[in-house]
């Protein structure tokens, strides 16, 4: 059984711009179908999956995933007619009669119905599309890319995202092959649209920035607008449901910018909307404070609500609300949690995967660790061919292969308080960069933070930077239980007292790290960097952030990785056994 799993849904960003010409471009993504992916699975193995963003450079592109599917086919050597299912992570098809004025129908017929992306399908080459396509509930699809790769026989999987087709939260009870709806909420109390809309007040792209107001809201005092967001965000203890308390009207005129949701957030307030986050004051970052200290109270009443009431011990997460890695740190040290599983791809990329996995069911043969390498790899052949063709004069490159020497040198490099590029093996699926793909440094090092942000990313200087450590050093530096999210990135972490100068670069103002354990069998390659680090600085750790700069996607290949190096400080490139320096 040959499973193409596809998400995004092609036309809706287009159909928002063309509508709303002079949109303003922090509203470009108040729509459903971005970050659009491809996935293939192969006799119930996980073969390939990668978002289209990737290939197409555009940073959470929705556009038909067409460079996602062409490597998914190449990676599993399949050919288009050799696929038995095509499944889609969205499943509108039922929903059109809720579309009442002919304006309304023209959009659901351009936007959401599964013939708009089997005509895409068509259009690139594929037959007999009608009989292979299974269009999936997309928050069936979030729970399956959640519960089939966690290695557990149940658990309560809890799928939270802006909005599905009609719901916000779900709730599923989950046994073997079976995945069982307990509950669902509907979309005007989504607390996914909720963070968003409160995103853009502070004057951050909707749909886009929210793990940017996470990040600032360690910087301010919840305390001034604590009573604000108790009353407003509130959970019903009858059915186990988040409401979302917003006046009549709120959220009309999504497409416009929420103005009524922004306008009653002002009155509500006090506090006057940003245009840009250049305008943020001290108010605005205690405004986040508490809007991240009552999504991580409210997610935990949740859970330990539902954990309760079917008597799961084991909880899987998924949708983009669980990309929240404070809200997951507070639920993962509920009592009630034995472990956890979060999806590493938690977006609608995700959704991908989930679309495949949910007609496979039983088929899916997972392991306990699922491996989010699953993107594309170059060989040295390709490596050198694309070193020839760039011809860059100011560069000095060598050879070493994955050799001791290779390791050593990037070891010294990080131990120098060098900024180093680290390009290996697969690409990651998902938004983090998980070793393959990324930026490292000595997590001591002098002004690291301000570095990087300032003179490699070029971004917002209050963004933290997360720790990549051995699962040997592990519980010597940080105060954790061993639970899965820990090897994607995907939840923070105290740190032990007297180990805060060894690792400054790492935390957060709030003391925290988003950390990521390393093992040998997870990244090996990864893995043995860090060993030799660990020799030369008495710690297997380093500061671990992705390999792009601000607004681009995670480095693809070597081609732009070597460009990338080239326009930023970074002082050396690592890329796959070749050792790059300027000269």
């Amino acid at each position: 059984m040959i499973v193409l799993g596809l998400s995004g849904l092609p036309q809706a960003q287009k159909w928002l711009t063309d509508s709303y010409p002079n949109i303003n471009p922090l509203d470009t993504r108040i729509c459903q179908g971005l970050d659009s992916a491809a996935c293939i699975v192969v006799d119930g193995k996980i073969i390939a999956a990668a978002a289209e963003e990737r290939f197409t450079g555009i940073k959470g592109t929705g556009q038909f995933p067409q460079e996602a599917i062409a490597y998914c086919l190449q990676s599993a050597g399949v050919t288009k007619d050799e696929v038995d299912i095509i499944a889609h992570g969205f499943n509108y098809n039922a929903y059109r009669r809720f579309f009442i004025s002919p304006a309304d129908k023209t959009m659901f017929d351009a936007v959401y119905r599964s013939e708009t992306v089997i005509s895409m399908l068509e259009q690139d080459g594929w037959t007999s599309v009608k009989k292979r396509f299974r269009p999936v509930d997309h928050h069936l699809a979030h729970a399956a890319s959640a519960f089939f790769p966690s290695g557990f026989n149940s658990a309560l999987c809890i799928v939270a995202d802006g909005m599905g087709e009609t719901e916000s939260v779900s709730i599923f009870n989950c046994h073997d092959d079976k995945l069982e709806r307990l509950s669902s909420q509907s979309i005007s109390s989504s607390p996914g649209i909720c963070y968003s809309i409160c995103t853009r007040f502070l004057g951050f792209m909707f749909n886009s920035d929210e793990y940017k107001v996470m990040g600032l809201a360690a910087y301010g005092n919840p305390e001034k607008y604590s009573a604000f967001f108790e009353k407003f965000i509130c959970f019903d203890d009858n059915n186990g449901q988040i409401v979302i308390r917003w006046p009549q009207g709120a959220l009309k005129s999504a497409a416009e910018g929420y103005p009524h949701a922004m306008a009653w957030l002002q009155t509500s307030t006090g506090l006057t909307p940003c245009t840009s986050s250049d305008e943020l004051s001290n108010s605005h970052t205690d405004f986040a404070a508490a809007l991240q200290k009552r999504f991580a109270e409210i997610f935990c009443h949740l859970t330990s609500w539902w954990l309760s009431k079917t008597g799961h011990t084991h909880l899987c997460l998924a949708g983009g609300v669980f990309l929240n890695c404070r809200v997951n740190q507070q639920i993962s040290t509920l009592p009630a949690v034995s472990d956890m599983f979060i999806q590493p791809a938690s977006g609608d990329d995700g959704s991908a995967l989930g679309a495949a996995l949910a007609c496979l069911k039983y088929d899916y043969k997972g392991e306990r660790l699922f491996s989010p390498y699953l993107g594309p790899s170059y060989t040295d052949e390709d490596i050198t061919a694309i070193l020839k063709e760039l011809k860059y004069k100011d560069l000095s490159v060598s050879h070493t292969g994955l050799s001791n020497q290779y390791f050593e040198s990037a070891a010294q490099a990080i131990k120098d308080d060098l900024i180093i590029a680290w390009f290996n093996g697969r690409m990651e699926f998902g938004p983090r960069a998980l070793g393959n793909r990324s930026i490292l440094a000595l997590p001591s090092g002098k002004n690291i933070k301000e570095r990087i942000n300032r003179t490699v990313k070029f971004r917002e200087g209050f963004r933290p930077f997360a720790p990549a450590v051995t699962d040997e050093c592990l519980e010597q530096i940080f105060d954790v239980k061993h639970l899965t999210p820990y090897y994607y990135m995907l939840s923070t972490t105290n740190v032990r007292e007297g180990m805060v100068g060894a690792v400054s670069g790492v935390i957060h103002t709030d003391g925290t790290a988003r950390t990521q354990v390393v093992s040998g069998r997870f990244n090996p390659v990864f893995y043995r960097l860090l060993q030799e680090v660990s020799k030369k600085t008495g710690y297997g750790c380093v500061v671990n952030t992705s390999f792009n700069v601000k607004g681009q996607p995670l480095i693809l290949d070597p081609r732009t990785a070597l460009e990338t190096f080239m326009n930023t400080s970074l002082d050396k490139l690592y890329l796959q056994g070749f050792i790059v320096c300027k000269r």
